[in-house]
Parts: C-alpha cells; structure tokens; sequence
C-alpha cells in the first residue's frame, strides 16, 4: 500500500496597496518552488476565522503531499 507525507505551509495575507496581488503571486512562487522537490499541489485551503466566526481570507493554507518511498 501507498503511504503519503503531506506539508502545510501558511501564506499571511498582505493587506493594503502595496500588498495587492502579492500574495496570490507568492503562493504561486511556493507551489512552484515545491513541485521542483518532489511535492505535488493538493490543496489551497482559506482558513476559518474562531474570532468572527465568518471565513476570511488572513492567509491561506497550502497543503503539499508526496509518496514516501520505501
């Protein structure tokens, strides 16, 4: 059977003028920069905010996964 290691890696979301579209090109640049070592895309997911009770977009999670080879 297949076993599989899986990555998390949190992109802050950069606010103001300066800040916009930063981010998107960021995670971009972390997707690519990983798929270079080994790692395939999975998910990008927007985490839930506990605070306000609504989701918004602080930052975003992207999950990697791999097979770990035996």
């Amino acid at each position: 059977m297949k076993k599989y290691e899986y990555k998390f890696v949190e992109v802050p979301k950069k606010s103001g003028i300066k800040g916009h579209g930063n981010t998107f090109t960021e995670c971009q640049n972390i997707i690519m920069e990983e798929a270079q070592n080994g790692w395939r895309l999975k998910q990008v997911v927007v985490p839930f905010n506990e605070k306000t009770g609504v989701y918004g977009a602080w930052c975003y999670q992207i999950i990697f996964e791999r097979e770990v080879l035996q």
